[in-house]
């Protein structure tokens, strides 16, 4: 299914297209959600699913994939490099990779790569004295307002895509909606485009380009565009065209 989306909003009685052009650009882009309902196919011919994404919030490439490697003995999420593995076959509806099954079984398990989300929840465990298996049961539900330094072998810009869906999103005239997913390349793994669901187009989505943001934050649950209201001090002002982000 394609969409040419030439005011960059996609109406929502359509649905969110899998495949679509962005308005004065040649390449294709496809919701990265998508591929989880694709499988992973070993050189072994063997299929695993795929359970989520982990990305780098600076250069927005999708890092790893947590694949669950289990079958008769249950889930077994493990984590590949998005380099161990070949671009999306969107054709095939599958992800192939050179790997064979016993390797993919021998990949890191999933809870041994912490996103920021898991560093915080960590951070919070060692802040209140719980311990940290327990974590999940008192951590609040909302926006906890602050954040606490990672650890020294953790990745702050390392995020979970689905712990970063439903954020904020905050532009030069406040609020524009919360952010609904992300649009990657079609022979690669780069996120390029946020869809934002927007508070005041009832009937559709934004596509906002990765390079606009300035900053993710966990405490506040928001993304914060260049030259966003009330955005950090490094976001005030937008230098990549001179002009507002939103």
């Amino acid at each position: 299914m394609e969409f040419w989306a030439a005011t960059g909003r996609v109406p929502r009685c359509a649905g969110r297209p899998e495949r679509q052009r962005i308005a004065g650009r040649s390449a294709v882009f496809h919701t990265l959600g998508i591929l989880l309902r694709y499988p992973i196919v070993t050189a072994d011919g063997e299929k695993r699913p795929i359970q989520g994404f982990l990305f780098d919030d600076q250069s927005w490439l999708v890092r790893y994939l947590v694949v669950d490697a289990g079958k008769w003995l249950g889930s077994q999420p493990v984590v590949l490099c998005t380099s161990a593995v070949g671009v999306p076959d969107w054709q095939g509806k599958r992800v192939p990779t050179e790997l064979t099954l016993q390797q993919v079984l021998s990949s890191p398990p999933a809870e041994t790569v912490r996103p920021v989300s898991r560093q915080q929840e960590r951070a919070w465990s060692r802040h209140f004295g719980w311990p940290d298996d327990e974590a999940k049961w008192h951590f609040p539900a909302i926006a906890a307002q602050r954040e606490f330094g990672g650890g020294v072998t953790d990745d702050p810009h390392l995020r979970r895509t689905g712990d970063v869906k439903g954020y904020e999103v905050w532009g030069s005239q406040g609020l524009m909606g919360r952010l609904e997913g992300y649009l990657i390349g079609d022979k690669s793994w780069h996120i390029g485009y946020l869809a934002v669901r927007a508070r005041q187009w009832a009937y559709g989505e934004q596509l906002v380009p990765t390079r606009r943001v300035c900053e993710i934050s966990w405490g506040e649950h928001r993304v914060w565009l260049q030259g966003a209201v009330g955005a950090p001090r490094d976001c005030a002002s937008d230098p990549i065209e001179g002009k507002a982000a939103f």
